[in-house]
């Protein structure tokens, strides 16, 4: 048996059209079923040796492939942003490599790529300036590979500069130490003089990181020259005031500028220059710190220092220092802060009181008298003289509970930080007031903190001593929590300098589980309170058993010592449970006034989604007691169904929660269950637990990976009546529609008007609040899915119920297990047992009773053709553009992306059904000419034995479906869609050149991603069968060409060309190097397939070529475009000139007018359509030519009896000979000859650094191209030294006219433009 299905086997693999049929199925079939709808697309599963770009290998993990390339010299498009993304997984700096934990391959393999690209392709690899590029994505391991040996590559001063300004620590510490090596191959110093003259300015302005890298540099003399203090600038003006010019020195001058201050208010130079700018070239000039820059560094030696130093300088607007003094901050920063209030501020002007502030100053700084408290008596020293510092006196009284005379009534806390203002409810605001603690402290480690004070309050006031990184799409109030959570949990900081001693010694006792130590302290201190910081992190032994005996010791005196700090109780049982599963734990000691908040405990947690500690709640306590409203609390927990953000992305949970949510449920119905209506609030309490059990199930459904199983255990053990099912329906459907399978959800996702609509929707800033049941309005912009979606149908039966429906013991007790089975982490694709896909395959023997491709249909009829026909404001939905195009644009591109092209067809069916019955509102139309049909070659082999046949088509009003193609010889042939609406021009009466009027074509134009994907995907044939849907459409067979070139489809291209009549001389290359698309592969193929076609390319003159052509074609198109444009009702003032009789000669200018500019459009366009649709897309409906060609009938008739008088024709042709004539001389003055023009192909391809290209032109056409001044002019101006320093080398010009050796004028020309480049002039050596 096993001997006759070896040979079946092999019979089949060595049949080359099975072999070849099973591998195109293989590829073609999509078995993976992601879990994130955006996954979906036409690059999914391609081709390795299809694949040429570097940034799809990177984002893919495919480093075994790059290296494989590299080594076998394939062909790799490295780009800017594939170097980019190579540099950053190299990166420090968490922000830039967010994956990094997450990367597949480690930090020497990804360097192992650079080094081979270095070896193998530097010609190539250095298009761009690494260095910079290292420093831009903070690569400082990149920088250290490329400078040393063997690769040496060159470190411009202007890279340290810009490392100082915008990148990190690390990478600038790693140019400092290789300055050195760079100075001795180069003999390039980075650190110049005139660098260290504005290098503290350089870092103290920058938006990041501004305390870190300043400090880094003042704490390193050898990186800075310190200014001349600004005092002793203003002794010189005055000198030089007295004695009328400047004084002499030995030294270069120091000269403050006669308007100091002018510069702070030049907005194109941000960083400012206190220098006269005489005309000494030599003059090295020192830069200052502007105030407002000083006043953000968080160190207090650097205030003190540059304040000392007289280095800031007051910009004209009055600083506020009405939040400069904080409580928190340590005795000597307020001494700092203090002084610099007395210096810079204007709220004290009493020359006297400031003595006296700074007496008292100095006062408590000597008293060393056992007892005596400095940093108290400094406290209240600023409370006293400094009354408007934001809430201080607040926070003294708050931190010594001790009232001052001289002040009296201690005040109320004013305000509160911004995001609680944002984000506050009623629920939570005992918890936030109770959150204002009190710490001291210092500067703390800055560069640990940095980012934690951007997204969060500090402990106390609005204003936190760390620096801030940026962080970027911050788009709600939940990831704004969840992000501050995920910075204070993986980073630690050490801030015990801010705590006493006694509470430093409390924490020491937790993380080493000294019992003893904790009960002595709390013995000896009944009032002892963990008056910790609120980013504070608690440190647990290391031992789970240790850990239990800190539990059991805290549960035993009720966490009184976290009471009422509610926020650290929080973080001690979320720190807890992080490591101990809550199911393990029990708190059962508790007294009020914790006892009476459990139940706003519980919904504050829900609300945070802090699953562990709701969990550990309902494990502890059988009773809870909501002393707020159901409707307070439903106003916080119901705003979290969010469907989707703006980008796109569904906000999912991780499946590790699934197993906890469903335990949490089971829990809270336990608890129901067990209420009685007897029972003291009993109505207040069923209804919260109704909500939190609709919040869970919600928050269940968005659990990435959550199987159909769980779902139906779930829906089992919930009663029907406690489900919500009128309020948020559109949310439950989504991700019911999401659970069966993410390509439903893609569909909605990709709705046209969908990211209008979240934008323009206030809840939670850029999500939307989704209530079925809340008003819907029409001024709503974008897709509102309420409008649309048939709630009736699609129910959770119809999307996911099952043939039976009873639910199995086995899942019961999967949703019971340990959490350790329910940790393990998702893929990115679901596994065997998702219930998605759209084979409908079974999943424990239960078939779906709706199949997918049911639903998915309904999908795109509920949310696309019901729309298209029967909305009659459609386009609003696209604020005014094109429904029908941007709809079946999105379906098309979707079918494509899921991989069911069987679904595209079927689409453009109903696409080409659509435009024959609604003819009148189609914005789109064409004119046939140059059309696929007129471009056949008689030497291809489609329709070699057919003509044309013509074939009436429907009325507009028809209600029958006909087919458009007729089977002839076992082709299918597509009859012309000629426009039924149109001018009826009388052709007798027209003369040459406007006769023949081109045929207006109806048409649907296809997006550039629908045609993207088209040509990622189809093959030949299925190309073909594309192309006879669009068989009279104007260049269309070009543009398939266009697509096919775009991704190196070889096989397309070459059907096309033995085919079609693709005038290649009229764009080629096609595509220019700014295109971010190479160049190379493209001229590799016509060069090697099709070199007959370009072989004279030194006689094309490619813009006139193609000038000549679309001048020939506009005569043809005038009449009926000039038509168009005077009808339009924004130009009604020219169509009554036009019409009126009495005055000929404004007619005539009229007409000469109008053509200039149609003429204009006519020539600047890529193709052949009749509306100009990109400018007049949103325009009224009633403006539409169709809608005037229907409904004005008088002015239509009106306007085509005048063109179609003689004399009206003869202007007409008078005016156009006129105007191309003009067109042409002035095209041939322009145009100069083809060697020095910048637009050849060679010249395009230098003056972008690629040396491949360049390389392979040079090859086919020897002694044809020379490089011009201009074009080294343009070449430095984008900073490509590479491809000069290549063409450099003479043994490279063997095929160039021209070369720097024997062209003089061209190397001086050079060393010129060296010699001002501001970065390549410092060095030359090379010349």
């Amino acid at each position: 048996m096993c001997d006759k299905i070896e040979i079946l086997f092999w019979k089949v693999f060595k049949n080359q059209y099975l072999f070849n049929e099973i591998f195109n199925q293989i590829h073609n079939n999509q078995w993976i079923e992601y879990d994130d709808p955006n996954k979906y697309n036409v690059y999914n599963r391609g081709k390795f040796g299809d694949t040429h770009s570097l940034l799809i290998m990177l984002e893919n993990d495919l480093l075994p492939l790059i290296k494989d390339k590299i080594k076998h010299g394939d062909h790799i498009e490295i780009t800017y942003d594939s170097m980019l993304e190579l540099f950053s997984k190299l990166s420090t700096e968490p922000s830039i490599n967010s994956n990094k934990n997450k990367n597949k391959y480690k930090d020497e393999d990804y360097l192992k790529i650079i080094e081979l690209l270095m070896k193998h392709r530097r010609d190539e690899f250095e298009v761009f300036d690494l260095i910079m590029m290292a420093v831009s994505s903070r690569s400082p391991d990149v920088i250290r590979l490329l400078v040393n040996e063997p690769y040496s590559v060159i470190i411009y001063p202007t890279m340290l500069e810009n490392a100082i300004m915008y990148s990190n620590l690390a990478t600038i510490k790693e140019l400092v130490n290789l300055e050195p090596i760079n100075f001795k191959n180069y003999g390039i110093k980075l650190i110049s003089e005139e660098f260290k003259r504005k290098s503290l300015s350089l870092a103290a302005h920058r938006e990041t990181l501004k305390t870190t890298i300043t400090e880094y540099i003042f704490n390193n003399p050898s990186l800075y020259s310190m200014p001349p203090p600004l005092s002793l600038l203003n002794i010189q003006k005055q000198q030089h005031g007295q004695q009328g010019r400047q004084t002499q020195s030995t030294n270069k001058r120091f000269k403050v500028s006669e308007t100091l201050h002018s510069n702070l208010n030049n907005k194109k130079k941000k960083k400012n220059n206190y220098n006269d700018n005489d005309d000494d070239d030599e003059e090295i000039k020192y830069e200052y710190i502007e105030f407002e820059e000083f006043i953000k560094l968080k160190s207090t030696n650097l205030l003190k220092s540059f304040m000392e130093l007289d280095i800031v300088v007051l910009s004209e607007t009055k600083p506020n220092f009405n939040s400069f003094l904080k409580m928190y901050h340590t005795y000597e920063r307020l001494q700092v802060g203090i002084k610099i209030i007395l210096k810079y501020g204007n709220t004290i002007s009493d020359i006297k009181k400031r003595e006296e502030i700074l007496k008292e100053i100095n006062k408590i700084d000597r008293n060393n008298k056992r007892g005596f408290n400095k940093l108290k008596e400094l406290r209240k020293l600023v409370a006293i003289e400094f009354p408007n510092q934001t809430n201080f006196y607040f926070y003294y009284w708050k931190a010594y509970r001790e009232n001052i005379k001289k002040l009296g009534k201690v005040p109320k806390k004013s305000g509160y930080p911004g995001n609680i203002q944002m984000f506050g409810h009623p629920l939570l605001q005992d918890e936030l007031v109770n959150n204002q603690i009190n710490t001291q402290g210092g500067d703390g480690n800055i560069e640990q903190v940095e980012l934690l004070s951007y997204i969060t309050y500090s402990d106390n006031e609005s204003d936190n001593e760390v620096e801030e990184e940026e962080e970027e799409d911050i788009i709600n109030e939940k990831e704004l929590f969840n992000l501050s959570n995920r910075l204070r949990k993986a980073t630690i900081f050490d801030i015990s300098n801010r705590y006493s001693d006694l509470l430093n010694s409390y924490l020491k006792a937790i993380k080493e589980c000294n019992i003893e130590k904790l009960e002595e302290i709390d013995t000896n201190n009944p009032m002892f309170k963990l008056d910790v910081s609120k980013y504070h992190c608690f440190q647990l032994p290391n031992e789970k058993e240790d850990i239990m005996k800190i539990w059991y010791y805290f549960n035993k005196h009720s966490f009184k010592q976290m009471i009422p700090n509610y926020d650290i109780l929080i973080e001690f049982l979320s720190s807890v449970t992080n490591i101990i599963p809550p199911f393990e734990l029990k708190i059962s000691n508790i007294k009020d006034p914790l006892f009476g908040k459990l139940g706003t405990f519980l919904t504050h947690q829900l609300y945070k989604k802090n699953f562990n500690v709701i969990e550990l709640l309902l494990n502890s306590f059988d009773n809870f007691s909501f002393t707020h409203q159901p409707e307070q609390i439903s106003a916080i927990i119901d705003k979290e169904r969010v469907l989707f953000h703006i980008n796109g992305e569904l906000p999912q949970v991780d499946k590790k929660f699934s197993f906890q949510i469903i335990r949490i449920i089971e829990l809270i119905m336990d608890k129901f269950n067990k209420l009685t209506k007897d029972q003291n609030g009993f109505e207040n309490i069923s209804t919260t637990y109704r909500l939190i059990l609709n919040n869970l199930y919600d928050q269940l459904l968005k659990v990435k990976g959550l199987t159909i199983d769980q779902l139906e255990y779930v829906r089992s053990i919930i009663p029907q009546q406690l489900f919500n099912n009128n309020s948020f329906e559109t949310y439950r459907i989504f991700f019911y529609l999401n659970i069966r399978s993410s390509k439903l959800t893609k569909y909605i996702i990709e709705r046209p008007g969908i990211p209008d609509f979240i934008q323009n929707s206030t809840e939670l800033l850029y999500n939307h609040f989704y209530d079925t049941i809340g008003p819907i309005s029409n001024e709503i912009i974008g897709f509102d899915l309420r409008k649309y979606l048939n709630y009736d149908l699609f129910t959770y039966d119809y999307i996911l119920g099952r043939e039976s429906n009873q639910y199995s013991s086995s899942s019961s007790s999967s949703s019971s297990s340990s959490s350790s089975s329910s940790s393990s982490s998702s893929s990115g694709s679901r596994g065997s047992g998702s219930s998605g896909g759209d084979d409908d395959s079974n999943y424990n023997n239960k078939k779906y009773i709706t199949q997918f491709d049911t639903i998915l249909k309904e999908l795109i009829k509920q949310l696309s053709f019901n729309i298209c026909t029967n909305v009659s404001n459609r386009d609003e939905i696209v604020d005014g553009k094109d429904f029908f195009n941007h709809s079946l644009n999105e379906d098309l591109k979707f079918s494509l992306d899921i991989g069911r092209k069987d679904l595209f067809w079927e689409l453009l069916d109903w696409i080409q059904q659509y435009m024959i019955k609604n003819e009148n509102l189609m914005k789109h139309r064409v004119y046939q000419f140059n059309s696929p049909y007129e471009s056949l070659l008689p030497t291809g082999t489609i329709f070699s034995n057919v003509k044309i046949i013509k074939k009436e088509l429907p009325s507009p009003s028809t209600t029958t479906i006909e087919s458009t193609f007729l089977k002839i010889d076992n082709f299918e042939k597509p009859i012309p869609n000629e426009s039924t609406i149109k001018v009826n021009w009388n052709s007798d009466k027209l003369i040459q050149p406007f006769k023949p009027i081109s045929k207006l074509i109806n048409s649907f134009k296809y997006s550039e991603e629908v045609m993207d994907s088209i040509c990622k995907v189809m093959n030949v044939n299925e190309i073909q069968r594309f192309i006879q849907y669009n068989f009279f459409v104007s260049f269309f067979q070009n543009e398939i060409y266009s697509f096919s070139l775009f991704y190196s489809r070889e096989d397309l291209i070459l059907f096309l060309l033995n085919n079609y009549n693709i005038d290649i001389d009229l764009h080629f290359p096609l595509f220019k190097p700014d295109r971010g698309h190479s160049q190379y592969l493209e001229c590799k193929f016509i060069f090697e397939n099709h070199f007959e076609k370009v072989k004279n390319i030194s006689k094309l003159n490619l813009k006139q070529k193609w000038f000549e052509l679309r001048c020939l074609q506009f005569p043809l198109v005038l009449l009926n475009s000039f038509f168009k444009y005077i009808c339009k009702e924004k130009n009604i003032t020219r169509y009554n000139q036009f019409i009126q009789n009495d005055n000929l000669q404004i007619r005539k200018q009229v007409i000469k007018k109008t053509i200039e500019i149609l003429i204009d459009q006519f020539l600047s366009s890529t193709d052949n359509n009749d509306d100009d649709e990109d400018e007049d897309e949103d325009e009224d409906p009633n403006q539409n030519f169709a809608y005037i060609l229907k409904n004005q009938n008088h002015k239509v008739l009106l306007i085509q009896s005048i063109i179609e008088q003689s004399d009206t024709q003869l202007y007409f042709k008078s005016a156009l000979d006129q105007i191309l004539l003009r067109i042409e001389e002035k095209s041939y003055e322009i145009n100069s000859p083809f060697n020095e023009n910048l637009e050849n192909p060679f010249l395009e391809s230098f003056i972008y650094g690629d040396i491949k290209t360049c390389n392979i032109i040079l090859k086919y056409y020897p002694n044809q191209f020379k490089i011009t001044k201009d074009s080294i002019t343009k070449t430095l101006e984008k900073e490509k030294i590479n491809i000069i320093k290549y063409y450099y080398k003479v043994e490279n010009c063997k095929n160039l006219i021209n070369n720097f050796k024997n062209d003089n004028n061209l190397l001086k020309h050079l060393k010129n433009e060296l010699l001002n480049h501001p970065m390549y002039k410092y060095h030359l050596t090379w010349l």
